[in-house]
């Protein structure tokens, strides 16, 4: 990942819930880590999903997940979830995560692709329904328009 992509770390413990009973984190789980660090992403940049989002009835509908496991964790593991907003247009966005052990070493890494939805379920230009808020969101994640990073991000 680009270090010029807009980006949040988020710091988090492993939790039994999140282990098998091998004592091993469950794969599935790192979607959910996922999640809590694209919701904190957009939070600490000033767009809190349910608020920005949702309550304008606007839902990033995921169209793509991907993860690549390196190394295993285990409960009581601190953690650091890092989230990258890779690419934005004015109908999708895509977010690049990181999930990195105490050492630094990559214990994953993925990808999940989004698209703006409607209470209808229908795909649309968020620019065209949303102008303001597409300006806020596009001045903000510039670095990330187009995928392609910038040195102002």
């Amino acid at each position: 990942m680009a270090d010029s992509f807009p980006s949040h770390d988020m710091e988090m413990i492993v939790t039994w819930g999140d282990c098998d009973a091998a004592g091993i984190s469950y794969y599935a789980k790192a979607f959910d880590w996922f999640t809590n660090g694209r919701m904190r992403f957009m939070h600490v940049y000033g767009f809190p999903y349910m608020e920005t989002f949702h309550g304008n009835g606007i839902s990033l509908v995921c169209l793509k997940a991907d993860c690549d496991y390196k190394k295993m964790l285990r409960p009581e593991e601190p953690v650091t979830v890092r989230t990258s907003l890779t690419a934005l247009s004015r109908s999708r966005m895509t977010f690049n995560y990181q999930v990195l052990k105490q050492d630094g070493k990559l214990a994953c890494e993925g990808t999940t692709s989004h698209t703006y939805v409607d209470d209808q379920g229908l795909p649309f230009n968020v620019e065209k329904r949303f102008p303001e808020l597409w300006k806020q969101i596009s001045s903000t994640w510039s670095g990330a328009l187009a995928g392609k990073p910038s040195a102002q991000a």
